[in-house]
Formats: C-alpha cells, structure tokens, sequence
C-alpha cells in the first residue's frame, strides 16, 4: 500500500502531523500565560483546541487529487536524487519549479481538511481554512468556483463569509464585541500557523528562533531614581501616565515597569512603540544588553540589526530572517517597533496581522513619546488603547511633555486612570536659559549667533531639511568648522555612519572624557534619537512640547544651565498676479499652505509658543506650566481624523474572519481606506543603481534597496522628475520587472544626503 505523504520530500503524513502536535506542545509549554489568559477570557481551553487543529490541519492531504499530485512530485525528486544526490533541500535550490504537480492539482487540502472535521468548533475551523493565508476574498475562487471547488467546499466558504459579516452593521460601535470575539478566534488562528511553520522549518534542518522569557536586571550599582521608583511601584495601574523631565531615566522606568508586570502575571512580554523608526533603532540599541533578547521591527530594521552580520559571514540569510520575523509577529520576549506597526496590525488586511494582534494582547505596552503625534495619528492610537482596553493589557504612556488636559482624552479608550503621575524631584532646577528670540529670513541673518557654535559644542535644530542644509553651506562657506549633518533622507548606511559620528563627538563619553566638540545640525528625527548634549543650541521655533523635547539635549550630562536660541523663519512671497510681496512666518512642518490665500498659517500651538516664549531661564516645571497654557484644552480631533479612525474599526470588524480582497505588504501603513498617519505614502528611490539589475531572489533585492535608498514622499519625487534629476528603471526579480525611481548621478551625496535644489520637505 502506498504511503501517505504529506510533501513531496517523501515526508509521511503521519510524520509531518506528529511534528506539528509536537511544536504546538512545546508552544503552550512556552507560554503559559497565554494558555491561562484565553481561559479566563474565553472560557476555553487553549491547550486542547490547539492540539486538535495541529492533528487535523493536514487531514485534506489525504484527498486523491492531492495525494496523486504529491506522489509525481516525490518522485521526480527520487529521479534527481539518483543522478545528483543530495537533500531535498539542495533539490528545491537547484531545480526550478519544484512542486509542479502540486500546483496544477486544483486541490487546496486546508480547504479538503475544513470539508473532512465538519463538527470541530468554529474557531479551530477557521484556523485550518486559514492556515496557508488563503481565507480571503482574494482567493475566494480557490473555494466557490470550479475547478478549485470539492463538494462542501461552497458550504465551508459561506460558513465563514456569514460569520465574517457579523459585526458589520454599526461596526464602530460594535467595536469591543468583535475584539472579544475575535481573540478567541485568533489565538487558535495564529498558533496553529506558528507551530506548522516551525515545523516545517524543523523538518528541514534549519534555524527557529527559541522561545526566550522576559527577563530585566536593573542594573547593579546604579540607585532608582524618582521616575523609576513611581514606575515599579504603580504597575498595578491599568494605564499608567507618567511625565518626566528628559535625561530623567524613563527608559530604565519602562523596563522595571513592564518586570512587574510579568512578575504578577498580567503580561509575559513588552513591546515598546516608538514614534519613528530612527527612536526605535536608537533605544534598540540602549537596551539590548540589560534584557533577555530585543526585537527590532520596522521597515528598516533588517539593515540596521542584520545586513552587515549576513554579509560578512556572522548569520545566515535564514536565521537573520527568523529573527526579524519572530519580532514583526511580536514574539521576542522585547520589541521595539513604530507605533505604525501596532495600528496597521487592526487593519487585519494581512493573515499575519491576527496573529500579531493575538500576540500584542498577551504583551504589556509602552507608547513613548506620545506627545509626537498630530491629532490625525493620536485619534488612531485612542482606537488602538481601546483594543487594549479590551484585552486587558497593560499600558504605559510615556513623555516628557504631557499636557494635563490629556487625560480626558486617555479616559475615553475605557482605562479607568486619575491623573498622570510625575517626577518632581529635579522640577525647580533651571535647565536652560533662552538668551535670545530673533526672525531671520536668510541664515545669514544670524551669523552672530552661528560664530558662537566655534567657539564651545553646539547643536542646531532645522525644521525643514533645505533649513538644515543651509545651516551647514553657511558653515563650510565661512568657517573651517566641518559640521555634523543628520536628517531623514540618508541611506542606512551613511545613518549608521553619521550616528557614529554624532556620538563620538557629542555623547556621553566624550563628555566624561573632555573630547565633547563639533557642531551638529539636525532636524525633527534628533529630537528624541541620538544621546548628544551640547551646552549652546540654536533651534528654529517649534511647539513648545517639541520644544522642550530638543531642549533636553542642552547640558544633558553635566547639569549646567545650557544657553537657548530661539530663531523664528519667515518667508517673502510674491503674488504672481499682482507682483506684490509679503513677509510672514514659515512655519512648516508646524502649520499648512493656503493655495486659495497663497499663505502659510501656522497651528495655533506654534503661535501661543511664539506669544508666551520669553527671554528667561526655565525649569522643568516651568516648561510644564507652559505647556498647560499652550494645550489648556486639547482641541477636538478634525473630521478627518475621526472618519478615518472610524475607518480602522470598521476595518477590523469587515476582516475578523475573511481577509479583504486588496492585500497589503508588510511594510505598509495604509490600506486602500486607512491611514496612519496623515501624509502620503513614502516611495522608495535608489540613489544608486545596480550594475546588473537582475536579482536572483526577494532578499537579495532587498539587501540592495536598503543599502542604497531613501524614501521620499510622492510630491518630491515629481519634484526631482520635473528637475531631471530623478527617473524610472527597471529591476528584474525572477520574473518579474519592477519600475524603481532612482536618481542621477551626483544627486545624493553623502555630506549633504539626498536633496533637490529650490524645495523644501517636512521632516
């Protein structure tokens, strides 16, 4: 009798099942908290309904047309085994097309298994109908039409479609009913796909990332400190609000925080969301040697944590890649990820998307920075907190600049929070005094204040990038000071580069061993990411809780009173019609164009910081009493905002069961309907081009974009078009042809990054 096998390595059935019962085993071994918080939400046992899909996911193997297919395939492989030898493994590397059989068969055996086990509980259903990302309308075809479609496959279709349509009417309100139902449904859903695909990667011989506990040590010798203290002793707060002084030790106070939370059993991992992937990369690297193990998860994070290691030998591509996908799926024991990856996980517009959530709900959060946001973002946040909420998971918010009229807003998501707690104990100490408020229109204007930076460290802060550009001309046309540029729109490598640079000259150490020096210019991405101080700093006008987020960079390892200058742009515009010129503010990224007036009209938080800034040395509580006034009320969300955070509930309640019909890729922060944030999709642009631009597969491909682009919006790429310095190319990944944007020659380089002559960009 012919055996039978479950793939065409020659691999029983029998075999392949037992493997994924037993990965499935040592997962619920793994995560004991997991097993115990489904019981108590669902009132279901985990364990069992976990055991019973690993049995049966594959039981649809069985099925003739599939078997008949597997059993060609499995022996062309024995055909080329003779002739070559090797392992199967060798064989799908030199052989294309491996599998043909299998593909030609018209036969889905996730589909046959849900059509063979008819009375298993829903939940564990819809687990093995999705356990190869192929319930969705997408591949609706796959089940309803032939010759895809096996008797009871029609059924097994509608079945799902129907409880995938259950929340729909009044979706937004129904919010919180479909997030309880679906993290029952999405634990078996995620779990299962877990176990069979470590499995799978078993029964080749390759690299599965362990599963490693939370573990944190505060480090010895070192004393708590205040913020640190409120931390550990408030984690019994559900929503934890803490504002504290930059340079206070608010990271040290989230890692003690979220120990306590796996210490009493209300979390068995954290995930700290940043508001940009240069904070995420930068406090990566800060924690990664007080915890277990650290996960980095963004659109950049492979270069930043693994390229180089692949390149030069220390990793393979496998196991780099198990890594970076065990934390985008929110498995280490720590990641550190954007807030983008959290919301787009609501979304559910991916299969792996349920799995992330189920996993986000098992996790203690930390939201850093949240001051960062515009109201467009925070309304999507609120809706991800009321997720939380729902789940029951810790939360932690962190600034140093929260305003106290947040709290109501903090209230609406459920969390039952007082007020924000705060760190007082170094409150009355001056941090800074501004010496000086001036409008400039050329930088030139300020070349009093710039031959300052000379003579001692100092920082500038730019809000645009042309800004920060022309900061440092200003400084190679007049001076021999080669100063210190970093901003968003450089690759990854000359980031790695400059932060090195940054740090080297403006960090810690310097400081303590008296080699501090250097002029660095930045924009927006320094404000929280690079650990530099300096004792002069000259910034462009910008909200105050931005304000005081880059103020936090003056003296930031001595305690001395660091000097402020505050430096206002304007602008001269002439009407084109009437040839009439007008001076105002420029105020980007901190207000919008009016085309209809042809004038920039700055946020009301940037003109109250503009009134109310006065020549005077500031506390850290003064800075808070200035933010009160500046925010006394939050103002309401723009429609905008609210239809389209309304948009991510209706999102989550249409795709709990049935993945839509558009997909989207992993690094994506917006569906066809949704945003995360209000601005255009970036496009990535190389700034280099291959010599051949054939690619052998997807991660060599994307070892080279990494190293070699810069993303940039829409609007500026036409800019670079209509400038002739930027125009499309063709890149051929097998058989496919992707159109790049990539730039002429000349146009990046690494002094200045990527930039177009007469634009500007908000950064």
């Amino acid at each position: 009798m012919m055996k039978i096998i479950a793939k065409s390595s020659g691999l029983t059935l029998q075999e392949h099942t037992e493997n994924v019962v037993a990965e499935g085993k040592k997962i619920a071994e793994s995560y004991p908290f997991v097993m115990d918080k489904y019981k108590s939400m669902t009132e279901r046992n985990l364990v069992k309904r976990l055991e019973g899909a690993c049995k049966f996911h594959d039981v649809g193997k069985r099925h003739e047309r599939w078997q008949t297919a597997v059993q060609k395939d499995y022996q062309i492989f024995l055909d080329w085994e003779k002739v070559n030898g090797g392992t199967f493994s060798d064989f799908q590397r030199s052989v294309k097309n491996t599998g043909i059989n299998l593909m030609k068969a018209n036969c889905r055996h996730e589909i046959s298994s849900v059509i063979q086990c008819p009375n298993l509980p829903l939940p564990m259903l819809v687990a093995i109908g999705a356990h190869h990302r192929k319930l969705s309308k997408r591949h609706e075809a796959k089940w309803v039409e032939l010759p895809f479609k096996m008797n009871g496959s029609q059924e097994a279709w509608n079945k799902f479609y129907s409880l995938g349509l259950e929340f729909t009417n009044k979706a937004a309100f129904r919010f919180r009913e479909v997030l309880k139902r679906h993290y029952e449904f999405a634990g078996i859903r995620g779990l299962l796909q877990l176990a069979d695909v470590r499995a799978s990667i078993t029964e080749n011989e390759k690299f599965i990332p362990p599963f490693i506990p939370f573990t944190y040590d505060f480090p010895k010798g070192w004393t708590k400190r205040p913020v640190q203290q409120i931390a550990e002793e408030s984690w019994k707060d559900d929503l934890l609000l803490i504002r504290a002084p930059t340079g206070a030790g608010k990271t040290a106070a989230s890692l003690l925080w979220a120990n306590q939370q796996v210490q009493n059993n209300r979390a068995d991992r954290l995930i700290i969301a940043m508001p940009t992937r240069f904070t995420s990369n930068a406090l990566a690297i800060d924690v990664k040697d007080d915890l277990s193990d650290t996960g980095l998860y963004h659109s950049s994070a492979w270069f930043k944590q693994f390229h180089n290691k692949v390149k030069e030998g220390e990793i393979s591509k496998h196991n780099a890649s198990a890594e970076q996908e065990f934390a985008r799926k929110l498995l280490t024991p720590v990641t550190v990820c954007t807030i983008d990856h959290l919301l787009m996980c609501l979304t559910l517009s991916r299969e792996d998307h349920h799995s992330i959530a189920f996993n986000m709900a098992h996790s203690c959060v930390v939201i850093d920075e949240a001051d960062f946001y515009d109201d467009f973002t925070q309304a999507n946040i609120l809706v991800l907190l009321e997720a939380l909420n729902e789940w029951k998971v810790p939360v932690m918010i962190m600034s140093a600049s929260l305003p106290a009229a947040s709290l109501k807003m903090y209230q609406s998501t459920g969390y039952e929070v007082q007020e924000i707690k705060e760190d007082i104990s170094d409150n009355s100490r001056h941090r800074c005094e501004v010496k000086n408020i001036q409008d400039y229109e050329k930088v030139e204007e300020l070349s009093e204040l710039l031959i300052k930076c000379i003579q001692q460290p100092a920082i500038i802060y730019a809000n645009t990038v042309s800004k920060a550009i022309e900061f440092y001309n200003w400084f190679n046309d007049n001076t021999d000071v080669e100063p210190m540029l970093y901003h968003s729109r450089f690759t990854e490598p000359d980031k790695l580069e400059k932060e090195k640079v940054l740090i080297d000259n403006l960090g810690r150490k310097a400081w303590e061993d008296g080699t501090a020096n250097g002029v660095a210019i930045l924009t927006q991405i320094g404000e929280m990411s690079i650990n530099i101080s300096a004792d002069l700093m000259i910034s462009d006008i910008c909200p105050i809780d931005r304000l005081v987020q880059r103020a936090g960079r003056l003296c930031r390892f001595d305690g001395k009173v660091g000097d402020l200058n505050v430096v206002i742009p304007y602008q001269t515009r002439e009407n084109k019609k009437t040839k009439e010129k007008t001076k105002g503010i420029y105020p980007a990224p901190y207000g919008s164009f009016e085309r209809r007036n042809m004038k920039w009209i700055s946020k009301p938080a940037l003109q109250k910081t503009i009134d109310l800034l006065k020549l005077q040395p500031y506390s850290a509580q003064d800075f808070v009493d200035f933010i009160n006034i500046v925010y006394a009320k939050l103002e309401d969300f723009s429609v905008r905002a609210k239809q389209n955070a309304k948009k991510l509930k209706e999102a989550f309640a249409r795709n709990w069961i049935v993945l839509p019909k558009a997909n989207t890729d992993l690094d994506d922060t917006e569906t066809t309907f949704w945003k995360s944030r209000d601005i255009d999709n970036n496009v990535t642009v190389l700034t280099a081009f291959p010599e051949n631009p054939y690619f052998t597969n997807y991660m060599e491909w994307q070892a080279f974009k990494n190293e070699n682009s810069v993303d940039l919006p829409i609007y500026l790429i036409q800019k670079g078009k209509h400038l002739n310095m930027a125009y499309q190319s063709k890149i051929y990944l097998k058989d496919e042809v992707i159109m790049v944007w990539r730039l002429i020659e000349g146009v990046y380089e690494f002094e200045l990054g990527l930039h177009f002559k007469e634009e500007d960009i908000i950064v």
